[in-house]
């Protein structure tokens, strides 16, 4: 407020000098509290989802153990809760998988994949996701001509569900 009334008084540029040390010392030091692996934990797009061949990244599997979450289609924050149970410290792998029966699901049947595989972490914003999750789906009824009820008729337990399969990478 008062460089405000004065800006270019000498004592007044003093105070801004400081006061811009003072930050750069506050952005130093929560950079060393930081570990280096965390750097790299970023959303990878806040307004749309992220392909490894578009960040012109290498992605190693850390390993093999790929987990699946499943979704059903009527609720509304199961997105936002598989985030929160991701690991602050990673960065993972994703395709999308459409199942229209679930309680007819066998793992050994033929799957409709409906992305390629793209990038997530706990940062990862759910309403990029969910509208990401439900372009694909509009598309996959549209593509193959499918009758539009084939998502809309959802009960738990019961009807169509779209299951995420993941695994950790590492970025280098």
């Amino acid at each position: 407020m008062l460089i405000g009334f004065d800006p270019f008084n000498r004592e007044y540029y003093i105070i801004r000098i400081i006061s811009i040390i003072v930050i750069i010392f506050i952005l130093y030091y929560n950079s060393k509290q930081m570990s280096i692996a965390s750097a790299f934990i970023l959303p990878f797009s806040l307004d749309k989802i992220s392909y490894p061949d578009e960040v012109e990244i290498n992605t190693i599997p850390v390993d093999n153990d790929i987990k699946s979450e499943m979704f059903y289609l009527i609720k509304e924050n199961e997105i936002s809760d598989f985030l929160s149970k991701l690991d602050i410290n990673d960065n993972y792998i994703a395709t999308i998988e459409f199942i229209p029966e679930i309680s007819e699901y066998n793992t050994d049947a033929p799957r409709l994949i409906l992305s390629k595989p793209f990038l997530l972490n706990k940062f990862s914003s759910t309403t990029t996701i969910s509208k990401f999750i439900f372009e694909r789906l509009n598309y996959m009824v549209d593509y193959y001509y499918l009758d539009d009820t084939i998502i809309q008729q959802c009960n738990e337990g019961v009807g169509p569900v779209v299951l995420i399969n993941y695994s950790k990478i590492d970025i280098n």
